[in-house]
Formats: C-alpha cells, structure tokens, sequence
C-alpha cells in the first residue's frame, strides 16, 4: 500500500475565513421512514430526540426529527403530503436511496456567507431565510448535496417549521461530543478541492494515495484553519474500489461517512455493540507484535481493545487516535459512522490503519459480490 500526505498545512491561497464559519451546525438525511431513523440514532448512537417537524408546525412537504448528542445534530427527514418540497425529497430518495442532503455550518453571519459564497463561485440553493432567532440560506455542493449557512442571533426553535421538545434522559455509556469530519465521495476530487479552496477558503490539509492490491482510492483534506471543520475528499483510482462502488450505488457523489468523535472509545464501542450496532470486522493478527513497534505506548489496554475491535493510529510522538467503523447503515452500501478518539496532539485519519480499513470494507465488497 502507498500513501502520501501532508502533515501541515500547506500555504494559504485565500482570505482565512472568508465565510465565518464557525463548526458544523447539523446534518440532514432524506430518508425513507423518519421514525425509524429517529430510534435507530436513539437506540444504537444514544441521542436524544430534541425537535420535531411537520405540517402542523409549519414545515412544508416533509415531517422530520432532530436528535443529537453534544454538539451533534441529526435531522432525518421525509416526505409528506404533495407539492415541490414533497416530491424533492420522494425524488432524491428514488434516485440516491437515504442519503445525506444537507452539511450545514454554523456562521457568525449568514446573509454575508451566502453572498460572499456566491461571488466566489457557489449557486444558490435556497435564498436567506431570517426571523427573530435564526437566519439561514444554502448553496449547491457536490452531487445533490447542499451546504447550508445557519446563524444563531438567540436561542429558539432549531429551525424554522420546528418544534423543540422535551429530550430524553442520556443514561448510557455512549458519549458524542462533536463532528469531527465528513467524508464526500466524488468523482472529480480536485474540482471540488479548488471549490472547497476558492468558495470556503479552506486549506488543503492532506493526501492520500491508498492501494490495497485490489483497489485504490484518492483522498485530499480540506479544513478550516482552526481545524474545526474537517472534509476528505475521495475519489476513486480503480474501476472495483469501494468509492466507485458508492458512486455506482448512490448515483452520483455524495457523503460516505461521518466520524463522531468520543472522549472515551473503548466505554463508546462497548454500549454501541450492546445495542446492535454493526462494525467493520478487524483480525485479531492486527494486534500482533507489530501493533506495539507501530503504535508505542498507550493510554487504553491493548486487550481490551482487541475485543472490541479498536483500530489505533499513531500521528506523531505527542498524538494518537482510536476509530472504528460501522458497516453500512442504509439499504443501499452508501454511508456509514465512524467513531472515533484522539489523544494528545493528533491531527491525522488513521493513515496506518488503511490498509486493515479497506481490506475489511473489501470484504464487505466480496459479500456483496462487487468485488
């Protein structure tokens, strides 16, 4: 396997900033049945259910749930009734399957995002929504993805056409502090560089060229100069590799994966196994001697994380990181969760761990019998 990649940021070509972004605010699913997705995120990713959505509240063509952990935010949204919104999402759902629809950031100022975004280059989605607590706009991204501009002036509902409710007691072991990345796959990965260069102002942060013997991928970092936002970008370099196979299944480009990150791991994986949530397979000769020569010494005990199937990256002498990652969640094998923690200084993807990751989602290829 060969990679390549940049442990720095290499130099800016833009203004830093250009957009004040702030973090990622949400996530929107189209999905087929809101219900369903709503417990599923309850039952085996331990949110709460924090507002909800439909014509009676205001939210045109669509019922939708919003759940979350810390600063995660999930809507799962589906369609209801007649009319253009409702057919929108009957429309995505025919052609993608479920599927991420909207990546949206919080920004110090919302009007100023979006027309700043526009003059560099992005297309208008939805124009500037604005009342009292919340003002929001959105532009085109890869594929049928949108990027969202959300700006919180108060505290009020999530957005508009929802209501907040009461949130459920958190009294499992799963603990979600944030989004740490998300991961598009496309297949023109330096036009949406450039993009991501010229529109946002973001960084390209890292590469990545991986060959595992039977596929091969591409995969550029960009992020935000403080690191906050965090977007791989992959495209595929073999007809049989799994991106191509997202492409194929999803009709287009499209998010692949978002990585949850967890103040502790091993305490994360456990409860998640106990409620039914399925994780790429790891063999157990990826603990062998090489582990401890690879990955130095650690805080977490290497047993345990043999039982649970951790993978560990070291990035540098002052960092490291644990992840995992769940098999496909939908009915299509489009997208999937990776949990993941980092120690000290990490800044990296798990770079080590790539050839243990694509060997197993092979595998998942072989099953399928798309490889």
């Amino acid at each position: 396997m060969s990679r390549t990649f940049f442990d720095q940021p290499v130099e800016r070509k833009t203004a830093v900033n250009p957009l004040g972004l702030k973090q990622f605010d949400h996530i929107e699913f189209w999905v087929d049945n809101a219900d369903q997705w709503r417990d599923f995120f309850v039952q085996k990713y331990g949110m709460v259910a924090r507002a909800y959505g439909d014509a009676e509240t205001g939210l045109a063509g669509r019922r939708a749930h919003l759940v979350g952990q810390g600063r995660v935010n999930f809507v799962v949204t589906e369609p209801q009734g007649t009319g253009l919104e409702a057919d929108a999402v009957r429309a995505h759902l025919e052609k993608h399957g479920c599927g991420v629809r909207d990546v949206a950031f919080r920004v110090t100022d919302a009007k100023h995002a979006f027309t700043e975004s526009q003059r560099r280059g992005g297309n208008a989605v939805h124009a500037v929504f604005e009342d009292e607590s919340i003002v929001t706009a959105s532009i085109a991204a890869y594929g049928d993805t949108i990027h969202s501009f959300v700006e919180r002036k108060q505290s009020g509902e999530f957005l508009p056409g929802f209501k907040n409710v009461p949130a459920g007691i958190d009294d499992r072991d799963i603990n979600f502090a944030m989004i740490d990345h998300i991961v598009a796959n496309v297949d023109h990965m330096d036009e949406w560089v450039t993009y991501y260069e010229q529109v946002f102002g973001l960084d390209l942060f890292m590469h990545f060229d991986i060959n595992t013997g039977r596929s091969a991928l591409m995969s550029k970092v960009v992020s935000s100069t403080d690191g906050w936002i965090k977007m791989p970008i992959n495209e595929p370099s073999s007809a049989n590799s799994q991106i191509q196979e997202f492409l194929d299944q999803y009709n287009g480009p499209g998010v692949q994966h978002i990585a949850l990150l967890t103040p502790n791991i091993v305490a994360t994986i456990e409860e998640m196994r106990k409620m039914g949530q399925d994780f790429l397979d790891v063999p157990d000769t990826y603990y062998d001697a090489s582990f401890d020569e690879r990955v130095g010494a650690i805080s977490e005990d290497k047993d345990e994380l043999r039982k649970l199937k951790i993978l560990v990256d070291r990035d540098n002498e002052d960092g490291y990181l644990l992840q995992l990652f769940t098999k496909c969640v939908f009915a299509r094998p489009t997208l999937f969760f990776e949990v993941i923690q980092r120690r000290g200084r990490s800044i990296g993807f798990g770079e080590g761990n790539f050839r243990a990751l694509f060997e197993a989602i092979e595998r998942e290829q072989e099953l399928r019998g798309s490889l």
